[in-house]
């Protein structure tokens, strides 16, 4: 990552003191959808969270994870990257609220665990949905890619249908 960056404020932003850039009073305005802001949220909440970094979408360092729909390959650029403490280091973990009703899920879910397959170093990396927890309230739910299995399950999927099944079995609220 560059040393200095400089992230847009947005004006009808939400103002954070914990993403990794920050201006020169130690915060950045950034705005986020509603699923955004909830993932945002249960991370801060996590004990070994540190800072988070919005990646910014054909940025030109911003992280970019290939997949391929319809034979074409594609860019995705994971939403957030989460910095987390890790004994007495640090772990990077790469983060994509993603809506299942597009039709790239598939596509992404491969490249992600691709990806994850290739980079054993880096932590969790999750694509995440929306779904009511057991008390009826809207929150994140992961599927981990840096999980062997789940990684081989995705692997053999055909379809955005059997996508959905591996989210029912292997998801999990965090």
């Amino acid at each position: 990552l560059p040393e200095i960056v400089r992230v847009p404020h947005e004006s009808d932003g939400i103002l954070y003191r914990d993403h990794l850039y920050v201006d020169d009073f130690g915060t950045a305005l950034i705005k986020l959808n509603e699923w955004e802001r909830k993932v945002i949220v249960e991370e801060e909440s996590r004990d070994d969270f540190v800072c988070w970094l919005r990646n910014p979408s054909r940025g030109s360092w911003a992280l970019c994870i290939p997949y391929e729909i319809n034979g074409e390959t594609k860019p995705a650029y994971p939403d957030f990257l989460i910095v987390r403490r890790d004994g007495s280091g640090y772990v990077i973990d790469v983060l994509e609220p993603h809506d299942p009703t597009r039709i790239d899920n598939l596509g992404k879910a491969k490249g992600f665990a691709e990806y994850a397959r290739q980079n054993p170093g880096v932590g969790r990396i999750q694509l995440i949905r929306m779904r009511k927890n057991s008390i009826g309230q809207e929150q994140a739910f992961r599927l981990d890619m840096s999980k062997s299995v789940v990684r081989d399950k995705v692997f053999h999927c055909c379809s955005n249908d059997e996508l959905d099944h591996v989210f029912e079995s292997d998801g999990c609220f965090q």
